[in-house]
């Protein structure tokens, strides 16, 4: 785990530091944060650097976005400013953080935890800055990937389930074995200070990665934590954030109208909280302002879709016309016109899926 600030920095240097910091970030360093960045070298580097120049704004911006991205890996929500007098708080961030500290204390006793770290690791977890070097190295003593593929067992064969794995006995050779098309890649996904986005790595069956993968996936299950995050948990020991609402966006390419919406929920977390969650990633979602269908437009849809193709254009107005005279058109470019808009606009709603990654 990251340990308290040593006693060897300059109290009236860290703080003055320090202060700078808090005052770019929406809240401030907790000391594990501040002593991760002196082993990042990235205090000293504030500190040496001239005052009022731009090597220590520099700095300081590279600072604040170590911490930033320490706090993203660790699933940290942007806080909010303290409300004012009077006022309730939204949510309940002093639980969370108490409830992420205990899951990971359990967490660090697991037998499987500390036998991983004692077999690979030396006993004890190693700086964040150094995982993925030791990820690098370990693929490459692992060796190449493996690949996976779902089979149908022969009917003579038996499924044999024991401590070291499922074992299957049959005499049929492998080249008559019905293999579906799909052929799958396994990864260990893990986060790296100063970078937004999750790493993954192709693993070796049986390799030390595939071991990890396993483990960081048991973990992520059991704690209700992200795959990566239970990975820089085993390697690092960062303590993963138990967030009040996890998001998780599925935008489909080929079919829009498909994608979906998902959220994992604290229970204790207040509705007002969850509506503010949902509206912030509906509106990164939506391109624009979303208006919905009139009932005409909605029933034109589906009714031109039933009958087109085959038939034609003139021969889909007539029988709306007949069917919904309320609704009738004279002109049959602009029935075409409305009718595929309205079946567009269904199908395909405007949605933003960078805006997401």
């Amino acid at each position: 785990m990251i340990t308290e600030p040593s006693d060897s920095t300059s109290p009236s240097e860290s703080l003055d530091v320090r202060a700078l910091l808090d005052a770019r970030l929406d809240a401030p360093l907790a000391d594990e944060e501040f002593r991760f960045l002196e082993l990042q070298g990235l205090i000293a580097e504030i500190e040496e650097a001239p005052a009022r120049r731009r090597s220590r704004v520099a700095a300081l911006a590279k600072a604040v976005q170590t911490v930033k991205t320490l706090r993203r890996a660790q699933g940290k929500e942007e806080r909010q400013k303290s409300p004012k007098a009077g006022r309730l708080a939204i949510d309940d961030r002093d639980r969370r953080f108490a409830l992420s500290r205990l899951l990971a204390i359990e967490a660090e006793r697991d037998p499987e935890v500390c036998g991983f770290r004692e077999r690979y690791l030396g006993g004890k977890p190693l700086e964040w800055a150094r995982i993925e070097e030791w990820i690098g190295a370990t693929a490459a003593a692992d060796g190449e990937h493996s690949q996976y593929v779902e089979i149908a067992l022969p009917a003579d064969s038996s499924l044999r389930v024991p401590v070291e794995g499922p074992r299957i006995e049959s005499e049929a050779l492998l080249r008559d074995v019905h293999v579906e098309a799909t052929v799958k890649v396994k990864f260990v996904s893990y986060g790296l200070s100063g970078k937004d986005r999750v790493q993954v790595v192709p693993v070796r069956a049986g390799g030390v990665l595939d071991e990890l993968r396993r483990l960081s996936e048991k973990l992520a299950r059991s704690y209700r934590w992200t795959a990566d995050q239970a990975t820089v948990f085993v390697l690092a020991g960062v303590t993963p954030y138990m967030v009040g609402v996890r998001i998780e966006t599925v935008v489909g390419s080929a079919h829009p109208a498909a994608s979906t919406v998902c959220l994992e929920i604290d229970p204790i977390v207040s509705p007002l909280e969850v509506q503010k969650a949902y509206s912030q990633i509906r509106q990164k979602m939506l391109e624009g302002i979303y208006r919905p269908l009139t009932e005409k437009h909605l029933k034109l849809a589906v009714f031109a879709a039933e009958r087109r193709p085959p038939a034609k254009w003139a021969e889909v107005m007539a029988a709306w016309n007949e069917a919904h005279p309320e609704y009738g058109y004279e002109k049959e470019t602009v029935f075409a016109r409305d009718a595929t808009a309205a079946q567009n606009r269904l199908l395909r709603p405007r949605l933003d899926a960078d805006a997401l990654l």
